[in-house]
Protein backbone atom coordinates (compact mmCIF):
# COMPACT_ATOMS: atom_id res chain seq x y z
CA UNK A 1 0.00 0.00 0.00
CA UNK A 2 1.52 3.21 -1.09
CA UNK A 3 1.41 6.27 1.77
CA UNK A 4 -0.44 9.19 1.00
CA UNK A 5 1.97 12.12 -0.73
CA UNK A 6 1.35 15.54 -0.22
CA UNK A 7 3.02 18.49 -1.73
CA UNK A 8 4.96 20.59 -0.04
CA UNK A 9 4.18 24.40 0.19
CA UNK A 10 6.22 27.17 -0.50
CA UNK A 11 6.45 27.92 3.15
CA UNK A 12 6.57 24.08 4.96
CA UNK A 13 10.09 23.83 4.69
CA UNK A 14 10.51 27.18 6.50
CA UNK A 15 8.26 26.32 9.31
CA UNK A 16 10.24 23.30 9.72
CA UNK A 17 13.27 25.19 9.80
CA UNK A 18 11.95 27.87 12.05
CA UNK A 19 10.28 25.15 14.43
CA UNK A 20 13.67 23.13 14.05
CA UNK A 21 16.26 26.17 14.97
CA UNK A 22 14.13 27.37 17.94
CA UNK A 23 14.76 23.78 19.55
CA UNK A 24 18.32 24.16 18.59
CA UNK A 25 18.42 21.42 16.62
CA UNK A 26 20.53 20.97 13.68
CA UNK A 27 19.57 19.44 10.36
CA UNK A 28 21.85 16.24 11.60
CA UNK A 29 19.62 16.21 15.48
CA UNK A 30 16.61 16.62 13.18
CA UNK A 31 17.10 13.65 10.82
CA UNK A 32 18.26 11.33 13.45
CA UNK A 33 15.41 11.79 15.83
CA UNK A 34 12.90 11.41 12.57
CA UNK A 35 15.41 8.46 10.79
CA UNK A 36 15.48 10.72 7.84
CA UNK A 37 18.52 11.80 5.73
CA UNK A 38 20.28 14.88 6.03
CA UNK A 39 19.79 15.51 2.83
CA UNK A 40 16.37 14.98 2.29
CA UNK A 41 16.04 17.77 5.41
CA UNK A 42 17.98 19.41 3.79
CA UNK A 43 15.92 19.61 0.24
CA UNK A 44 12.38 20.11 2.75
CA UNK A 45 13.96 23.01 4.61
CA UNK A 46 15.22 25.08 0.64
CA UNK A 47 13.20 23.89 -1.61
CA UNK A 48 9.24 24.80 -2.10
CA UNK A 49 8.29 22.36 -4.97
CA UNK A 50 8.55 18.85 -3.50
CA UNK A 51 6.64 15.66 -2.42
CA UNK A 52 6.62 14.16 1.17
CA UNK A 53 4.94 11.14 2.56
CA UNK A 54 2.40 12.11 5.40
CA UNK A 55 4.47 9.49 7.42
CA UNK A 56 7.61 11.68 6.46
CA UNK A 57 6.37 14.78 7.69
CA UNK A 58 4.78 12.55 10.50
CA UNK A 59 8.01 11.44 11.64
CA UNK A 60 9.65 15.01 11.30
CA UNK A 61 6.65 16.73 13.38
CA UNK A 62 7.50 14.35 16.50
CA UNK A 63 11.01 14.52 16.29
CA UNK A 64 10.00 18.41 16.73
CA UNK A 65 8.14 17.65 19.33
CA UNK A 66 4.87 19.27 17.68
CA UNK A 67 2.23 17.98 14.97
CA UNK A 68 1.21 17.88 10.98
CA UNK A 69 -1.46 20.31 11.76
CA UNK A 70 0.88 22.87 13.25
CA UNK A 71 3.41 22.75 11.08
CA UNK A 72 0.89 23.40 8.22
CA UNK A 73 -0.73 25.83 10.07
CA UNK A 74 2.73 27.36 10.89
CA UNK A 75 3.41 27.27 6.92
CA UNK A 76 0.62 29.32 6.20
CA UNK A 77 1.32 32.01 8.53
CA UNK A 78 3.65 34.61 8.14
CA UNK A 79 6.76 34.45 8.55
CA UNK A 80 7.65 36.13 12.23
CA UNK A 81 10.80 36.89 14.20
CA UNK A 82 12.68 33.64 15.19
CA UNK A 83 11.27 32.95 18.90
CA UNK A 84 12.87 30.29 20.94
CA UNK A 85 11.08 27.28 22.34
CA UNK A 86 11.49 27.22 26.54
CA UNK A 87 14.28 25.87 28.15
CA UNK A 88 12.68 22.85 29.28
CA UNK A 89 11.97 21.86 25.77
CA UNK A 90 15.65 22.42 24.73
CA UNK A 91 16.70 20.29 27.59
CA UNK A 92 14.28 17.54 26.50
CA UNK A 93 15.58 17.43 22.90
CA UNK A 94 18.88 17.91 24.05
CA UNK A 95 18.26 15.08 26.50
CA UNK A 96 17.20 12.37 23.99
CA UNK A 97 19.42 13.25 21.75
CA UNK A 98 21.97 11.99 25.05
CA UNK A 99 20.00 8.76 25.36
CA UNK A 100 20.22 7.71 21.91
CA UNK A 101 23.57 8.35 21.66
CA UNK A 102 24.80 6.72 24.85
CA UNK A 103 22.24 3.39 23.70
CA UNK A 104 24.62 3.06 21.01
CA UNK A 105 28.06 2.75 22.84
CA UNK A 106 29.06 -0.60 24.30
CA UNK A 107 27.65 -1.52 27.75
CA UNK A 108 30.65 -0.49 29.35
CA UNK A 109 31.44 2.40 28.14
CA UNK A 110 27.39 3.67 28.84
CA UNK A 111 27.78 2.31 32.41
CA UNK A 112 31.18 4.21 32.72
CA UNK A 113 29.86 7.49 31.13
CA UNK A 114 26.47 7.50 33.00
CA UNK A 115 28.45 7.03 36.19
CA UNK A 116 30.58 9.98 35.27
CA UNK A 117 27.22 11.95 34.56
CA UNK A 118 26.09 11.39 38.45
CA UNK A 119 29.44 12.68 39.61
CA UNK A 120 29.20 15.80 37.89
CA UNK A 121 25.48 16.65 38.66
CA UNK A 122 26.31 15.79 42.37
CA UNK A 123 29.47 17.56 41.99
CA UNK A 124 26.99 20.96 40.75
CA UNK A 125 24.54 20.02 43.14
CA UNK A 126 26.74 20.10 46.22
CA UNK A 127 28.41 23.73 44.99
CA UNK A 128 24.64 25.23 44.28
CA UNK A 129 24.16 24.21 48.54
Amino acid sequence: MKGIVIEVMDNLGAAIKKRRRSLRMTQEDLAEFSSLSVNFISKIERTGNQNISIQKLDAIAKALQTSVITLIDESSKTPEPQAFASKLSNDRVFLDKLTNDMKKLPVEQEEALAKSFITIINTFAKEDK
